[in-house]
């Protein structure tokens, strides 16, 4: 669906008109000043990482035309889903414990508070899609594992493997190791987690006509034992949104982060005048502050255009978000 307005069997309904947009510097700065507050001043769309850039130029000729939020947020991250070579997203990602790819993704439509999400998704690209199909179709807003692939193919999406060369090669020179996966190592308390980064996709998007969506897709944890499910599909855990507010996204360690709701903390705080960089900075030091030693970063945009990010344990990750409005596509680096 690409109009202005969405109108499903679930009674979506597009908002209101656009109020007019603040100036392209206020909206492209990463702020720590005033808190979050005015109408939405879209159209503009926010993704996480380095492959943000690309993704918010296949979503931003969607709400730069007139369509709707939720169409960019689903097409920009399929971009990123289906990249031949993106090892944490989608088709070709990290192996379970097993050899398997498994897929966690969800998708808010803020005017209604919808959401739909799958969890440990099997032998099916584009969860974000199935995620949506969820939010639409049903009345439910996570479905998972095996029952999410079945629930998919009823949807009309194929089966196939999510496995290629580089994905398989990986989980054989580490099975050839012997040894266990590193979910069963204490928990990262006092020490490090000592886990490589994680490009869990996260984006965000308003339309012109003021509408909210939120997404995020990952394939998880690297060799995670199967069944495993992550904070991606979690509202509040890896992203989060609210109409009047506006969204965040997470990426990491969710087994740590899913613990703190950090998006919906992020959110609440900036519904109570926090500007998003301080917002996020506060949800990342929850954590921290109960002695968690993680990788993770956040990013958030308020209704006005105004974005910030934080993270810890990644000094050296080069975790970055970008945002795209009429004025271009900033990537913004999160120290």
């Amino acid at each position: 669906m690409s109009d202005k307005s969405i109108l499903t069997r679930r009674g979506f309904i597009g908002a209101s008109s656009a109020a007019a947009g603040l100036a392209a510097t206020t909206r492209l700065s990463a702020q720590a000043g005033a808190g979050v507050g005015g109408k939405a001043t879209g159209p503009f769309i926010l993704t996480t990482w380095d492959f943000g850039p690309g993704a918010n130029e296949e979503g931003w000729p969607i709400i730069a035309a007139g369509g709707s939020a939720l169409d960019a947020v689903e097409k920009a991250i399929n971009y990123v889903e289906l990249l031949p070579d993106e090892y944490w997203v989608g088709y070709g990602g990290v192996p379970n414990e097993v050899g398997e790819t498994t897929l966690d993704a969800t998708i808010l439509w803020g005017p209604t508070h919808d959401w739909g999400g799958v969890g440990c998704l099997k032998r099916v690209k584009r969860a974000i899609s199935v995620a949506r199909k969820v939010m639409e179709e049903t009345q439910h807003t996570l479905i998972v594992g095996d029952d999410a692939t079945r629930f998919a193919a009823r949807m009309g999406f194929a089966e196939t493997s999510l496995t290629n060369v580089r994905s398989q090669t990986r989980w054989e020179e580490w099975a050839a190791k012997g040894e266990p996966t590193d979910a069963f190592n204490p928990e990262p308390i006092g020490t490090p987690d000592g886990l490589p980064g994680h490009d869990t996709v996260g984006t965000i998007a308003v339309d012109a006509d003021g509408n909210l969506s939120v997404g995020c897709s990952t394939n998880g944890r690297e060799f995670k034992i199967p069944g495993r499910v992550g904070d991606s599909p979690i509202p509040g855990a890896g992203s989060y949104g609210d109409q009047e507010v506006g969204g965040a996204v997470a990426t990491g360690n969710g087994d740590v982060m899913m613990r703190f709701l950090p998006c919906y903390h992020a959110v609440e705080l900036m519904r109570h005048g926090m500007p998003p960089q301080l917002a996020c900075e506060a949800a990342i030091k929850r954590i921290t502050d109960r002695g968690y030693q993680f990788g993770g970063g956040m990013a958030a945009i308020g209704m006005d255009g105004r974005h910030g990010g934080a993270q810890a344990g990644w000094e050296t990750e080069g975790f970055s978000y970008s945002v795209r409005d009429a004025s271009g596509n900033v990537k913004v680096p999160v120290v």
